[in-house]
């Protein structure tokens, strides 16, 4: 093969190889929910999102879509999110969701978060619920 050739190939190549090992071409790969960064950055995730809520009831992750890494520490979480019974200022580690339907409400949302690792904190890149 001439070397033109291979230039035309190679990034054809890399494309498909990154695609049949879970990344796409943005440089992202699949990541299962139980992963525990992956836990972290949910349980961050839906903290800015109740801090930024006018509600005053909780919301918390009911099922997990998708879960996208991307180098460098970003994630970007697809998930179902629904109304709890916990007040805002209780712990929301168990709270069931409102099941009578005039007060029940759920979203998907996608949420980016990015760590920064060698400061200890994470940071909230975008948030969109519909």
């Amino acid at each position: 093969m001439s070397t033109m050739t291979w230039k035309l190939a190679f990034p054809f190549l890399a494309v498909l190889l990154a695609v049949g090992f879970g990344l796409d071409p943005e440089g992202f790969e699949l990541v299962a929910a139980n992963d525990p960064e992956v836990q972290t950055a949910l349980t961050f995730a839906m903290d800015e999102y109740n801090k930024a809520s006018s509600d005053i009831y909780l919301y918390k992750v009911t099922k997990v879509i998708r879960v996208q890494r991307k180098v460098g520490y970003q994630y970007t979480l697809t998930v179902i999110i629904a109304r709890t019974l916990c007040k805002k200022g209780s712990v929301p580690d168990w709270c069931p969701v409102f099941m009578d339907p005039d007060k029940a409400k759920s979203y998907q949302c996608k949420f980016v978060v990015h760590n920064n690792g060698w400061l200890g904190r994470w940071v909230m890149v975008e948030q969109r619920c519909s």
